[in-house]
């Protein structure tokens, strides 16, 4: 049946399908497949981000075709269906006995799609309209001229166009009025068809309805306004309201006209022979009515539905696939490199893409970071992705930083849900420790994060010793070990083993700490912005260093939170003779 139309216009279906809206809101793409089996003419199709169809199924109107990928729009009719795909062609499947599944050859271009009992239409983007099918009361022949279309609707054996001026073009069998009921119509900014009645959504937001009224289907509520979407179902009809609840009228034998009590969040309707269907925000479909052949059946799992479609005796729904970021927020050490940013989605049975850019934060690309904005492709079957993001290490003393990356641009039947934006942390990686070195406890440091691996390159502190008879004294040096970080941090200070001819201690203070600094675990300290610990280095070389030889005591200075780079200090004792 018809669905109710969006802003755009959209699709249309017979039975009650309001055309257009409901569909032009979307973009989706699916590859799927639907698998349908069980009860006899019933069927029941599996889910998963593409075309799904549920509820009778005699003519193979429920099989959605394997491989229907691209879709943006789907309508259901009497006993067939459409789909509209993002290239602008129409797929067709289901009952074709007048040719209303025989999709003109070489037709492009369509933007929105109509089924009816036995015929099918489309509007096309330069505002025509094609039309093929059963054509026994004219309802496949469009009035020559018709231009400026931007809505079409299918009933029974009739055809409604809405133009960009807001009037209503009809065609086809006139029974009780159907077609002469729409001249003079005005303001009108959307229309859904039944298959003996029609309605009109007016741009005051009131409704008018005519054609046949057996069972209340015309007769619009008293004070009925500020309606949004509408649908037109065999003896009921449907109006969405701006705050998400549904208002219906008519035939109710079947419950069809009985609204769901505390139904909101609905953002799109349609209307089948005796069943409603309702899409909530949360991408998820409610429905009600007869359900003699599961139409009312919504598959357990649908979600991410961004458009609903009803047929006579069977519902369709177009999913997209969701896409989002695994986590809100992350954060990094400076030296983390590369760093993968991980988007998941919902959905997995087509292709899906999104695009992704550094959007803001304090942290600087460049120096800070390195993000090239792109594009991530999702293939089927392929549940996540990455982006990469690479961190950059300075020596430039700051504090935290963050960077924002964004998603955007979701492609065709990719719907980009929340959260689309993830924030970047880059700690506080320049606590480093600041090592100094001097022969004096007071005065005379040198060195300033000299951050190597090796000791070779270490900041060096020399004194010079000459043997006093055949013995040479030790001689202490000092180590200040500071945070030049911007926050408290744990230092791990190690030192060197003595070399040959030589031998080191280590004091923190009055206490030795050499076994300490040697260990692998190292000397732990945790120091206050600004605040340093005084190692004392005693280095004494024996008689045997032959002059001109040096022996060395290095000491390294790692903060907890890099882990793999030191500031490196060295005391050296060299013999002059």
């Amino acid at each position: 049946m018809r669905a109710s139309p969006a802003a755009p216009v959209p699709a249309g279906t017979l039975w009650g399908l309001a055309p257009g809206p409901v569909l032009a809101v979307l973009t989706a793409v699916l590859t799927a497949a639907a698998a349908f089996l069980a009860v006899p003419g019933r069927a029941q199709a599996a889910v998963d981000g593409a075309v799904t169809a549920w509820g009778y199924n005699g003519d193979g109107q429920a099989d959605v075709p394997a491989g229907l990928t691209g879709v943006t729009q789907v309508a259901g009719g009497y006993y067939h269906s459409l789909a509209l795909r993002s290239d602008g062609t129409v797929t067709a499947w289901g009952y074709n006995g007048d040719g209303q599944a025989d999709v003109p050859a070489g037709l492009t271009g369509v933007t929105q799609i109509a089924a009816g009992y036995h015929h099918s239409l489309a509007l096309r983007s330069d505002g025509t309209v094609t039309a093929w099918g059963g054509n026994d009361f004219g309802q496949a022949g469009v009035p020559a001229g018709l231009t400026d279309v931007t809505q079409v609707a299918a009933g029974a054996f009739y055809s409604l166009a809405l133009k960009s001026d807001g009037t209503v073009t009809a065609w086809g069998d006139d029974a009780r009025d159907l077609i002469d009921g729409a001249a003079g119509l005005a303001g009108v900014t959307r229309i859904a068809a039944a298959p003996y009645h029609s309605l009109a959504l007016k741009s005051d937001g009131t409704v008018t309805a005519w054609g046949m009224n057996m069972e209340g289907e015309t007769d619009v509520p008293a004070g009925l306004t500020g309606v949004t979407r509408i649908a037109a179902g065999y003896h009921h009809s449907l109006a969405l309201k701006p705050d998400g609840t549904v208002t219906a009228w008519g035939g109710n034998d079947f419950g069809q006209a009985g609204v769901p009590a505390g139904l909101t969040g609905v953002t799109q309707i349609a209307a089948g022979d005796a069943h409603s269907l309702a899409l909530r925000s949360d991408g998820t479909v409610t429905a009600w009515g007869r359900d003699d052949l599961g139409q009312t059946g919504v598959p357990a799992g649908l979600a991410n539905v961004a458009q609903i479609a009803a047929g006579s005796h069977h519902s369709l729904a177009l999913s997209r696939s969701a896409v989002v970021f695994q986590q809100t927020a992350r954060t990094v050490t400076e030296n983390a490199g590369a760093v993968p940013l991980t988007v998941t989605r919902t959905g997995v049975t087509s292709s899906a893409e999104v695009r992704y850019a550094h959007t803001g934060g304090r942290a600087t690309s460049g120096s800070d970071f390195v993000l090239t904005p792109g594009t991530l492709t999702f293939a089927p079957g392929q549940a996540t992705k990455a982006i990469t993001l690479t961190i950059r290490d300075d020596t430039v003393p700051e504090t935290a930083e963050t960077l924002t990356v964004t998603l955007s641009s979701p492609g065709p039947g990719t719907e980009l849900r929340s959260p689309a934006t993830m924030t970047v942390t880059i700690a506080v990686s320049d606590q480093r420790p600041d090592a100094l070195i001097s022969a004096s406890a007071s005065s005379g440091y040198v060195g300033n994060n000299v951050y190597t691996a090796g000791a070779a390159a270490a900041q060096t502190k020399a004194v010079t010793m000459r043997r006093t008879g055949r013995t040479l004294k030790p001689r202490s040096f000092y180590v200040r070990v500071y945070n030049d970080g911007t926050d408290t941090a744990v230092i791990t200070i190690k030192g060197g083993r003595a070399a040959a001819g030589s031998a080191v201690r280590y004091f923190s203070g009055s206490s030795d700490v050499t076994a300490r600094m040697h260990s692998a675990a190292g000397l732990r300290v945790a120091l206050a912005r600004g605040a340093y610990r005084l190692i004392r280095v005693q280095l004494q070389l024996s008689a045997a260093v032959p002059a001109g030889s040096a022996r060395y005591a290095t000491v390294w200075g790692t903060w907890s939170g890099d882990g793999t780079r030191s500031d490196v200090v060295r005391a050296a004792v060299k013999v002059s003779r």
